[in-house]
């Protein structure tokens, strides 16, 4: 990112030499003309207006007191903003990151005008846009046609929703140019995702064995002691297993012994067609057959909350399914692809972007 700096007073720069001197939420009268006035930044001609980066400072305050607290062990207290800590100051971290984030929106926005999908990228333009949309929203409820989301949006919903859509033709007109993948490409980032997105569910059989604990009890406390009854009852079952029993034997042999009632014992497959079931009904159970149990196997005892009891597992079996093919799944594929070659394409054009920061424009704007 290519740097010009217009300055009447002192500025900092970050690791990537973009100049952080923004604030934001109180901001001077020159600041308050909206999309008019001195422009606060300038990325490759486009202007940033004092109220867009007060809008964008604004968004980033709660990224920065997290930061500051989880990082520095910072009390967001009177003072925050122009502390010292470690070296760092929120202000001006929050200027860093608020100016980032509207360089990146400028040279998007621009590369969705160089492919005719929008007009204009200044501020103005994208308040225009919002009015618009607003307009759109309530002429169709007006008309009782299907809205969206909310009747009407505001500027911080506003512009993840108009990016989204822009950014969608913006890939679809790049595939046809810029980014048009070969076959070659196509298969050759098959083989770096198949792995992360296209791996075929695992066939793993297994024995189970549950106590419920939900009561039906005035009592606060009956819930509580049922579970913890169920529990120590799977640790029995447990030990009975380390000695050598099966599952089905060490439930007989409890029930024999009156040691608590309830106990169930089933023998089930987690596989494709069920795996989408134990995912939404029985999460616990299905994280712990995700988390490479081998055949033979036990679990420890864990609470399926979602069902309301205690389970313990031992896998029987387990066997890879392989992954879905680059022919099956070929559009899925292209859209993996586009997104990753979208990323890096933006982010080289970031990279060259020349900004222009006029300082004593954003030394107006002021964090409190």
């Amino acid at each position: 990112m290519r740097l010009k700096k217009q300055w009447t007073a002192a500025v900092w720069l970050s690791a990537a030499i973009l100049v952080a001197v923004g604030g934001a939420i109180a901001y001077s009268a020159s600041a308050r003309s909206g999309s008019g006035g001195a422009p606060v930044a300038e990325v490759n001609g486009s202007p940033v207006a004092a109220q867009e980066f007060a809008k964008e400072l604004e968004r980033q305050r709660a990224a920065v007191i997290d930061y500051f607290q989880r990082e520095r062990g910072a009390a967001y207290e009177a003072g925050f903003w122009t502390a010292d800590y470690g070296g760092e100051n929120p202000e001006e971290k929050a200027k860093d990151m608020a100016l980032r984030q509207l360089v990146r929106v400028k040279v998007e926005l621009e590369l969705t005008r160089r492919h005719g999908l929008v007009q204009g990228t200044t501020y103005a333009d994208l308040l225009a846009a919002m009015d618009n949309e607003n307009k759109r929203r309530r002429e169709a409820v007006e008309a009782n046609r299907p809205v969206y989301g909310p009747v009407r949006l505001d500027e911080s919903s506003f512009l993840p929703y108009y990016l989204s859509n822009l950014r969608n033709g913006l890939k679809e007109a790049l595939a046809e140019g810029e980014l048009r993948a070969t076959d070659e490409e196509l298969e050759r980032h098959y083989e770096l995702v198949k792995d992360r997105l296209f791996a075929g569910e695992e066939r793993i059989g297994f024995r189970k064995l549950s106590v419920p604990y939900r009561m039906h009890d005035d009592r606060d406390d009956a819930d509580e002691r049922s579970r913890q009854s169920a529990k120590a009852l799977l640790d029995s079952a447990r030990r009975l297993l380390e000695s050598g029993r099966s599952p089905e034997e060490a439930a007989r042999e409890l029930d024999a012994g009156g040691e608590a009632g309830g106990i169930r014992y089933s023998e089930e497959e987690l596989n494709e067609g069920t795996a989408g079931t134990y995912f939404k009904s029985q999460p616990a159970l299905y994280a712990a057959l995700s988390g490479g149990l081998k055949a033979g196997q036990v679990s420890e005892p864990f609470d399926e909350a979602v069902q309301g009891e205690y389970v313990l597992i031992q896998i029987t079996e387990r066997e890879e399914t392989g992954h879905a093919g680059f022919e099956e799944k070929e559009r899925a594929v292209r859209d993996s692809y586009m997104d990753a070659a979208y990323n890096a394409y933006l982010e080289r054009l970031v990279r060259d972007a020349e900004v222009i920061v006029h300082t004593d424009e954003l030394d107006k704007i002021a964090i409190r």
